[in-house]
């Protein structure tokens, strides 16, 4: 009997205050949107750094002589270099590649990609070089510091741009959850006069049943099922939303980066693991903001 109560007056309340609810609806679903675009921002940048940042080393290019003369490092320049790096701390490996094993890494990368600018491009073109693995590749300080040193050509970061990227994309996705917390608070207060209007309206009810010896919560339960299948309608229409652009606007726009490698493809789960959280956090929210609205109503 209860529930058969609590259920109408729900109805009756949302039937009521149509507009109010359509604008909770909505927000709620912007709020929403925003927190999965988040999360699937937050999943790219996760995948980014780990296929690239993990797997990027620094290329210490060293300088003609070297490369023409010193076949295996064996050199006093070349050997103090390498000495230098493999005994930095932040450095966990060093690899010293000869002229001709850098043409033949040329070779094998690019090969299939541009056949022709490996035909114009002669076996000593390419210098003699250390890879450099680094214990933190978020860090390259240590041997981009090399690159004054005797002897050094040129330093290559190749995680440079794979750090900027994220750089990128860890911006984009405070931008992203920041605007969520805006539409969350804009939600609550919208929430709260919605729960307040729903309650004015029925003010003489609740003090009848208040009277006869209503508990406080079944009084306020309507005004809380109003605000939380408003605010599941938004998150829901925003689940929906945020799976069709990935799947009809982002994952076609990415496509070229997908293939290149150059981005790593968005897991379509990552909406759906993310899905319950959010649904979890807005109807905690509604609860308590629709439970101040309310209380004044009830307190009696």
């Amino acid at each position: 009997m209860r529930g058969v109560y609590i259920a109408k007056a729900t109805a009756s309340g949302l039937r009521r205050n149509l507009t109010m609810t359509l604008a909770l609806v909505i927000t709620s679903a912007i709020a929403a949107a925003f927190v999965l675009l988040g999360a699937l921002v937050t999943q790219m940048a996760t995948a980014a750094k780990q296929a690239y940042l993990d797997e990027a080393v620094v290329l210490v290019q060293l300088e003609e002589q070297i490369s023409a003369e010193d076949a295996d490092c064996s050199g006093r320049l070349c050997a103090q270099l390498r000495a230098r790096l493999e005994q930095d701390p932040a450095v966990v490996e060093v690899t010293f590649r000869n002229r001709a094993q850098s043409y033949a890494r040329f070779v094998e990368l690019f090969q299939d990609q541009d056949p022709d600018l490996v035909a114009d491009t002669p076996e000593d073109a390419l210098p003699a070089a250390f890879q450099v693995r680094l214990a933190d590749p978020t860090d390259a300080s240590a041997v981009t510091a090399l690159a004054d040193a005797p002897g050094v050509a040129t330093v290559s970061d190749q995680a440079a741009e794979a750090r900027a990227a994220s750089r990128n994309l860890d911006a984009a996705r405070t931008v992203a959850f920041g605007i969520a917390a805006l539409q969350a608070v804009a939600a609550l207060f919208l929430i709260a006069n919605l729960v307040q209007i729903s309650a004015f309206h029925r003010a003489t009810d609740l003090s009848i049943m208040r009277m006869v010896g209503a508990s406080r919560w079944f009084s306020a339960a309507p005004f809380v099922a109003e605000a939380a299948l408003a605010v599941l309608a938004g998150v829901a229409v925003a689940a929906g939303a945020v799976a069709a652009a990935k799947h009809f606007l982002i994952d076609p726009a990415l496509q070229d980066l997908y293939a290149s490698g150059l981005l790593v493809p968005l897991a379509d789960a990552t909406v759906w693991h993310a899905l319950p959280w959010v649904a979890g956090g807005s109807v905690a929210g509604a609860v308590a903001a629709a439970l101040v609205g309310v209380a004044g109503y009830v307190k009696a």
